[in-house]
């Protein structure tokens, strides 16, 4: 769990774009999780930011693999 968040770090700080993405997934699921308790039509990003946030995961390893090698 610690070297997942250190590699997090690494890679946002070699490529900001990934942190902004990151930023953006988390309020798409901050505005779940309100819609979900609230009702309404934003219960309905739940599971995009979800998939966003393995998109991002999935990203970040690739970015660190590539920058290994």
């Amino acid at each position: 769990m610690v070297n997942v968040w250190y590699e997090y770090r690494t890679a946002w700080s070699a490529y900001p774009w990934l942190l902004a993405y990151a930023i953006v997934v988390v309020a798409v699921f901050v505005a779940a999780v309100v819609g979900t308790f609230i009702g309404g039509p934003l219960a309905i990003l739940f599971i995009p930011s979800l998939a966003g946030a393995y998109v991002h995961h999935l990203m970040v390893m690739k970015r660190l693999e590539r920058d290994a090698a």
